[in-house]
């Protein structure tokens, strides 16, 4: 899935990160002569420059012999992606087949339309574009106000001269990362159900009750707003780990011009963030057609299933709940991820056009 692949993609970006920095600003494993280390440097961070790479494959496997001991720590995450995500990617051409469990994945037969009834199915049924929409509408939706987020709490922090108050701060937006949506809908649940605490106040002020949870235009906006709720400030480390490495010197410099908080946060803080955001932004269009299927679940009832009801509940419901529909599910799945990988292209081909440093590769 395209999503599992980027994630494999950034954890690869940090090990490069991590190797680079630990060995280059500690040096303690490999204690080299400067001239070394300025030179494996230049060899671990060249980038492409018109469609051509500088590093060699004689290079880049020179660098990996001298440095074995972090592809040591990074092999049990290489063997996990590709056992449990790579090795079961021939299954996926059940979704160009009629699957059957006696006949396995390599002996049923191909379906009619040269390989493409599911997908055929799935585009003239109906479904599709009410399943589709919801997904894009929840997802758009998350990406717009969701994203710019974590970047205005990492600033907020930035910006705090107060120590404790910030890293109470820090704590408590943390905090809701670490417990089970399951627990985090209660909690919705038990201020907005019929009973719950806002419908007492509204009682109590003569007012009558209201089916928060259960209507279809809210829906979106509990399922948006509970997301950056738990999500917000666990998403800000990354921003406020880029801040902490920004140079001193830049803000000193603005104070010598006489810049207000205002104009350095503007012209020194989000362009030190400009790369990382880049980065951010195609890592998450990847998931862009994704939306979690266990926070659907707990979330959706029958008066709002209609605009509830996503990709990932449907491939689940049609695989899983219906009989002999893997075919079907799979070709579902599929689709939304070929359409992922076309958007983070898509993406970073933007991003590199904006920002020379933006994009992932």
């Amino acid at each position: 899935d395209i999503k599992e692949i980027l994630q494999l993609i950034q954890q690869i970006y940090f090990f490069f990160r991590f190797v680079v920095q630990f060995h280059y600003q500690l040096g303690i494993l490999f204690p080299q002569n400067s001239k070394r280390k300025a030179r494996d440097f230049r060899m671990l961070t060249q980038t492409h420059t018109k469609g051509r790479t500088h590093r060699s494959w004689a290079q880049t496997w020179k660098l990996m012999k001298r440095y074995w001991i972090f592809y040591l720590f990074f092999l049990p995450v290489a063997v996990y992606y590709i056992v449990f995500k790579y090795v079961p990617m021939p299954g996926i051409q059940i979704a160009f087949k009629d699957y059957s469990f006696r006949l396995g994945v390599w002996g049923s037969p191909w379906t009619s339309q040269y390989g493409f009834k599911h997908f055929i199915r799935f585009l003239t049924n109906g479904e599709f574009t009410r399943v589709f929409g919801n997904t894009l509408t929840l997802t758009v939706l998350g990406l717009i106000i969701g994203f710019p987020c974590p970047i205005i709490l990492a600033l907020m922090l930035n910006e705090m001269r107060a120590q404790k108050y910030k890293k109470f701060i820090q704590t408590i937006s943390y905090l809701p990362h670490f417990v089970s949506f399951v627990v985090i809908y209660a909690i919705l649940y038990n201020f907005f159900s019929l009973n719950g605490f806002v419908n007492g106040v509204r009682s109590m002020l003569g007012l009558e009750r209201l089916m928060y949870l259960g209507d279809k235009n809210l829906y979106k906006w509990f399922y948006i707003g509970s997301g950056i709720w738990a999500g917000v400030g666990w998403s800000s480390i990354i921003y406020l780990a880029q801040l902490s490495r920004t140079s001193p010197e830049l803000y000193e410099a603005a104070d010598i011009d006489g810049a207000t908080r205002m104009q350095k946060m503007w012209h020194v803080t989000l362009p030190c963030l400009r790369p990382l955001i880049s980065y951010q932004l195609v890592m998450s269009m990847g998931g862009i057609l994704s939306v979690g299927l266990t926070k659907t679940m707990v979330m959706m009832n029958d008066m709002v299933r209609t605009v509830a009801e996503t990709t990932g509940y449907y491939v689940y419901s049609q695989g899983l709940l219906k009989m002999n529909q893997y075919s079907y599910s799979a070709a579902v799945g599929l689709f939304e991820g070929v359409l992922s990988l076309i958007l983070v292209i898509s993406t970073n081909k933007v991003a590199k056009k904006i920002d020379e440093d933006g994009g992932i590769w």
